[in-house]
């Protein structure tokens, strides 16, 4: 059994007075002021609890706020990447600065800012709180409350629950023009092989050149009109790719596993309208939680050279083609395959690679990668029969890869 953790966030609009409006506001600028005084303080620290210890005292003789909420604003300016300060969310936890109760009429969120001063906020009965209610009859878990610049409360929920082991596994690799789904076997069967999300790029070029024709006639309101169709569009065929993805899952009884992407480094224009716009986050996003919901095991596993890995000899490279950046040719023995097929692939393998746990038995199966040779451990697997004389531990002996056959 696997267990399978989500957090969800859900906005809810209050009902407070004047009055409590105008205690919130004043609340909200002060801890805007001292967010930007905070992110002024991050040079010359290199660690979190450095920059903890340097801003704590200081911060307290400032604000009278509570230790929790001034904690929370210095680690959320800690992690701030940039220097501005675009929106703010306080956080206040539950049962410390932080409680609900209901009365007759509305459902109320008290909000302890420091000592002797608290406010109880009621919240709006629309769509959002129902959606609140229900998870919370449903198994969720709220410990945390936000409160947003907009004086809007943020309730932030999780949820653990167990499912069930799957003996293959399903791995996808996001690239600008398709999702590529492999479905591997723990034997190393390659039993499915297809693409997904094609006509997302292919919808999204004709965007960005009426877009461009737009911006030359700078016509804005056509402009907003094709912006929120994009994202419709968007956002509607990435949810019927992950519907395609949860049906072949279970088919093949497989768990996902998808690579965890990092942000791109800023380079030239033409690289950031292209690759910038790779929709990997919403479609993360949205797996995650039909995953949780379907019972189905998500792997997050690591990205690196999943790219440059070579299914047949595990020679690791650079390996794509000079003229053709889609097709993969590895140097050392020559097979030319498409990269985002064997790049999924490649994602599926390190999903099998951390279920065999070493024992003393057996020997180390590490996933180590040289940067222009042979893995150091090799993409092996364990055989059917599991024998001492095996043809996979006699080439683990010799420290070679064993091919994944395709069927």
């Amino acid at each position: 059994m696997d267990k399978l953790k989500l957090k969800r966030a859900i906005l809810l609009q209050t009902l407070a007075t004047n009055k409590k409006n105008h205690v919130l506001t004043q609340f909200m600028r002060q801890a805007l002021a001292e967010y930007e005084l905070l992110l002024s303080e991050r040079k010359g620290c290199n660690t979190f609890m450095d920059f903890h210890h340097k801003t704590l005292m200081a911060s307290k003789e400032r604000t009278g706020f509570n230790v929790q909420v001034r904690c929370s604003l210095i680690r959320d300016a800690y992690r701030k990447n940039s220097d501005r300060v675009n929106a703010l969310t306080v956080k206040f936890n539950i049962p410390r600065n932080a409680k609900t109760f209901r009365t007759k009429t509305n459902f109320f969120v008290e909000l302890r800012f420091q000592d002797g001063q608290k406010i109880a906020v009621p919240i709006k009965q629309n769509r959002n709180y129902q959606r609140f209610c229900l998870n919370m009859t449903q198994g969720w878990i709220c410990k945390t409350f936000g409160l947003t610049s907009k004086l809007e409360l943020v309730a932030y929920l999780q949820k653990e629950k167990q499912v069930p082991n799957r003996p293959n596994v399903l791995g996808i690799d996001v690239n600008v023009k398709n999702f590529a789904v492999t479905v591997l076997s723990p034997k190393g069967k390659v039993l499915c092989q297809t693409y997904l999300g094609k006509n997302i790029y292919v919808k999204r070029t004709h965007l960005m050149i009426r877009r461009a024709l737009l911006q030359s006639l700078n016509a804005r309101k056509k402009l907003k009109r094709l912006r929120h169709r994009e994202r419709n569009f968007v956002k509607n065929n990435i949810g019927q790719v992950v519907a395609e993805v949860l049906k072949i899952a279970d088919k093949y009884t497989a768990e996902i596993a998808v690579e965890n992407l990092q942000r791109f480094p800023r380079k030239s224009k033409n690289f950031n309208r292209i690759v910038m716009r790779m929709p990997f986050y919403k479609f993360k996003q949205n797996l995650q939680q039909r995953c949780f919901d379907h019972n189905i095991y998500l792997n997050i596993v690591d990205a690196y050279h999943t790219s440059k890995w070579c299914s047949h000899c595990g020679a690791v490279g650079y390996g794509h083609a000079k003229n053709n950046y889609s097709l993969f040719k590895c140097k050392t023995c020559g097979q030319v395959v498409n990269s985002d097929r064997k790049s999924s692939l490649a994602v599926a393998v390190k999903a099998l690679l951390e279920r065999i746990e070493p024992c003393s038995n057996q020997p180390c199966f590490s996933f180590q990668i040289s940067k222009r040779q042979v893995p150091v451990s090799g993409l092996i697997r364990l055989d059917e029969a599991n024998s001492e004389n095996s043809e996979s531990q006699m080439l683990l002996a010799e420290g070679k890869p064993m091919i994944f056959s395709h069927g």
